[in-house]
């Protein structure tokens, strides 16, 4: 392949993959603890042809990397509900997946079932420090969450949220919107200073509306910028073409 035509293509195949993550972050910015994320680019080099087939020297390209998560907290939104908790600090609740599989949040809206377990609004049960679904009596009322995550009723103490950190964030894959899997051992907050819960509230998305704007006007700027250089690169090459065929 033509080299210019190469880098062209890499470089407008990063910017679709750059405005792809800005978009799904726009898209989520209404959605409970979403993390905006950030697309990752590193350098690539590849030999350049020279005469003869030798090689005449090196050229860099763009490679997707990765994609990363920023892990700052997002605000804190009131709400009614006595069952919403906001988490203060890097922890994550416990949770049951639909699968059957333990996956973690920080999405604090909560209700309960038919069954009066303990559910996120999507349905997936809240684990307690014991890895088990919370369940309540039909007539427990009164909901209390502890900064701790100890819930009481006017029954006394019914349970205790499963609240647990990780040494790495960022290798914990997303499921969904705000659910994440990894294969990372759960770790128990060593202490009150980790993190604590403020109840009737939950956590918002991080994602600045304004500035996801700006970066998607300016990604888009970009790509039609890349296209024009490989308009007019094609076009010099047929031009040039037609030249050398006039003169043979």
């Amino acid at each position: 392949m033509d080299t210019a035509l190469f880098v062209g293509l890499a470089h407008r195949s990063a910017l679709k993959r750059r405005m792809d993550v800005v978009a799904h972050n726009i898209a989520n910015m209404s959605t409970a603890a979403f993390n905006k994320e950030r697309s990752v680019f590193r350098q690539h080099l590849i030999d350049a042809p020279g005469a003869a087939g030798t090689v005449g020297g090196k050229i860099a390209t763009v490679m997707d990397h990765g994609v990363v998560r920023n892990l700052e907290q997002g605000t804190m939104i009131p709400t009614s509900n006595p069952l919403d908790i906001f988490i203060n600090g890097r922890a994550y609740l416990s949770i049951e997946g639909k699968d059957g599989q333990t996956v973690y949040t920080r999405n604090g809206r909560m209700t309960l079932d038919a069954n009066r377990n303990l559910t996120l609004l999507s349905g997936e049960k809240v684990l307690d420090e014991n890895g088990q679904a919370i369940q309540f009596d039909e007539d427990d009322i009164d909901f209390t969450i502890a900064d701790d995550g100890s819930i009481s009723t006017n029954n006394g103490e019914r349970g205790k949220l499963g609240i647990v950190s990780f040494a790495n964030e960022q290798n914990m894959k997303r499921r969904g919107s705000s659910l994440y899997e990894t294969d990372q051992a759960p770790q128990a907050p060593e202490n009150m200073t980790d993190f604590s819960i403020r109840q009737k509230a939950y956590e918002g998305s991080n994602v600045n509306a304004i500035e996801s704007m700006v970066e998607m006007i300016d990604v888009m700027r970009a790509y039609e910028r890349a296209s024009k250089q490989s308009t007019g690169y094609e076009d010099m090459r047929k031009d040039s073409i037609d030249r050398l065929a006039r003169v043979s």
